[in-house]
């Protein structure tokens, strides 16, 4: 006789599936964000100046409109349009008017630019200009007054004109003046403004690349515009990180020159795309991506592509443009799409369900601070390591997930709680004094000795004597004396080679550590109502001049542990706890939920270990789904190599 079978053990109850989240329709573009792309005249380079836009456009704005793009900027040929004095080709102003229309029929905007240069197309040579300087012959510039009427008057009753573009940065390097850059954007302003009072008119030139090209510092002219652009040069990406572009500094680049363009204007990210031909098709998508995704993450107004298609050249090895590469498109020569172009699509789609109405990013209550002596001229070494020293600084916040952006010497302070300043060589007296008001009002201050003397507010701000520069060290060493103190510090010994140490006494700071023979290597100090913190090298120039790409890890966690400290004891440190310094966090929060975005900028996978101050009831892509429970305040995120990830998160 068989026993009975034992009843099988029930099976537990299911789970609660975490209750959906209501995603409203995206629109197919976002309103307050829009992506562009530049339309360049010639794709060849057997094409000569006459084959102006020439071949049949229909299908690239299709290409545009079927990737939900916003804009498409067209380019003005002077040549082609004026090929004799005061004798205006109707046919040129017939086919531009045709370009406006296709890209009316597809709902896209336009944003004209008058005087551009890609050292291919001869756009601005007019023949009867007989070689004189078109930037600074009072003749020439009155017959470019004519040309922008004309132009603007031919499209005055387009609504879909984003904006005026007086010139490009290739076109405005040619100025060796400051104040004949600012008088020459001045007058075709001025002329466009007799014609058209309402639509923006813009200097497409970035602050930061332009002064490092031809030391002409354009920002009086940019100004006046009604926002400003940013962008990386071949050149400035040599001079400021040279190397991998989807690793290390390279990837911060694009963001650190938007946040130093942004001076109380929006900013759009312009010429977004590889420069040269050295990388591979996944290689140019993965840098295409991670410059998107932190252009949406940064409060950039948005962005533009470098180029459409790629240039056909003329067959001969090895190849090479400068220093305005305009090589490098998002398809090839044909129009087939590379991977960076389905990057490009899949952004645009993300963007669009961000609604930048609805979600605030949290504000940058940190800066670093470039000082003033960066447009010192040579044989000042400043204007040479103090932007890259800046860089490092805006990283090691950034790995510190510290919402943090870039301030100058000459910029009001009140508006940040935490101030920067890295490794600098001098400030003003006055700046000084600045700084020690900011201090003694409630402000944090973290400054990392450059070399040279010191100014006497730092015995006051900082509480320390100053006995004098060490001079040069190969090697770095630290030995924590207040651990926890500012943040988690280990002792170390990192061969780091810095050219400063500066000697301190005792004056009232509280040494938090020291090199392996007992001089203080940091301190912090209560002044005021502030806080202080002295680093007694230039570490940041440091990490510039050795290799960037790898600086001792040691002391790059001392760094973002200082950094991240400070900001966190005056209430403006990370959003959210992040356990992988290579992932940029950005929070945005709405009335009823937040959406996260994640980028990595490491070459490698990668997992995000996230920590919220409240536990997290679900997560969802921001594009709709299926919503994962979580119920904790903590979970992890995983990347691919410089991986992005956009989420909607609701809270118990």
């Amino acid at each position: 006789t068989r026993k009975p079978a034992a009843p099988a053990t029930p099976p537990p109850p299911p789970e609660p599936a975490a209750e959906p989240v209501e995603v409203p329709k995206a629109p197919r573009r976002n309103p307050v964000f829009p992506v562009g792309v530049a339309y360049w005249p010639l794709d060849a380079e057997t094409e000569a100046w006459g084959d102006w836009y020439k071949r049949p456009f229909e299908e690239d704005f299709d290409a545009f409109d079927e990737a939900r793009l916003t804009l498409v900027r067209l380019f003005i040929s002077w040549k082609m349009l004026e090929p004799q004095v005061g004798q205006y080709d109707e046919h040129a102003l017939d086919r531009l008017e045709e370009l406006v229309s296709g890209a009316r029929e597809r709902k896209l905007q336009v944003l004209v630019t008058f005087f551009a240069d890609d050292r291919l197309a001869e756009m601005n040579d007019v023949p009867w200009g007989k070689k004189r300087d078109p930037r600074t012959d009072q003749y020439l510039v009155q017959r470019q007054v004519a040309l922008v009427q004309k132009v603007v008057n031919r499209l005055r009753n387009e609504t879909i004109i984003f904006a005026w573009d007086l010139a490009n940065e290739a076109f405005l390097s040619g100025f060796e003046d400051t104040a004949a850059l600012a008088e020459w954007a001045r007058t075709m302003r001025d002329a466009i403004r007799e014609v058209d009072t309402e639509r923006p008119i813009i200097v497409s030139a970035d602050p930061e690349t332009l002064f490092r090209a031809n030391a002409v510092d354009p920002r009086a002219a940019i100004d006046e515009g009604e926002f400003a652009v940013s962008h990386v040069t071949a050149s400035y990406r040599a001079y400021a990180a040279e190397g991998p572009i989807t690793s290390g500094p390279a990837t911060y680049i694009d963001t650190f020159l938007l946040r130093s363009a942004s001076r109380g204007l929006p900013v759009v990210l312009d010429e977004v795309g590889v420069q040269s031909l050295d990388n591979s098709p996944a290689e140019e998508a993965a840098y295409v991506r991670t410059v998107l995704y932190a252009a949406l993450m940064n409060r950039a107004a948005g962005v533009v592509l470098r180029r459409y298609r790629d240039l056909d050249v003329e067959r001969r090895e090895p190849y090479f443009r400068d220093p305005w590469e305009v090589l490098v498109g998002v398809t090839d020569t044909e129009g087939r799409e590379k991977p960076s172009w389905n990057e490009v699509k899949s952004f645009v789609k993300v963007a669009a369900h961000v609604d930048l109405k609805r979600y605030t990013l949290l504000p940058e209550r940190t800066a670093v601070l470039i000082p003033s002596e960066r447009y010192d001229p040579l044989p000042n070494l400043a204007g040479l390591y103090d932007p890259r020293s800046c860089l490092q600084a805006y990283i090691s916040a950034k790995e510190a997930h510290v919402p943090v952006t870039v301030a100058r010497e000459d910029d009001e302070l009140s508006a940040y709680t935490v101030l920067i300043v890295p490794s600098v060589f001098h400030m003003s007296s006055a700046t000084w004094e600045r700084l020690a008001a900011f201090v003694q009002g409630g402000g944090s201050l973290v400054y990392s000795y450059g070399g040279g003397d010191a100014d006497p507010l730092v015995r006051e701000v900082f509480g320390v004597e100053f006995l004098g520069d060490h001079g040069a060290r190969p090697a770095l060493s630290c030995r924590v004396a207040q651990p926890d103190m500012l943040g988690p510090l280990v002792s170390f010994d990192a061969p780091l080679e810095v050219a400063h140490f500066a000697l301190l006494g005792h004056g009232g700071a509280t040494v938090v550590a020291t090199d392996a023979k007992g001089s203080p290597l940091l301190t912090l100090n209560t002044y005021g109502q502030g806080r202080a913190a002295f680093v007694a090298v230039p570490m940041e120039r440091a990490f510039a001049q050795g290799d960037p790409w790898a600086p001792p890890a040691a002391a790059k966690r001392m760094l973002r542990s200082v950094y991240g400290a400070v900001a966190r004891a005056a209430g403006c440190g990370a959003p959210l706890a992040c356990d992988n310094p290579s992932v940029e966090v950005a929070l945005l929060n709405g009335e009823s939920d937040d959406i996260l975005l994640l980028l990595n900028h490491a070459p490698e996978k990668a997992t995000a270990g996230l920590t919220f101050d409240r536990p997290a009831r679900s997560i969802a892509d921001v594009r709709g789904g299926k919503p994962a429970p979580v119920g904790d305040v903590s979970f992890g995120v995983p990347l691919e190599p410089n991986g992005t990830a956009a989420l909607r998160i609701t809270y118990e």
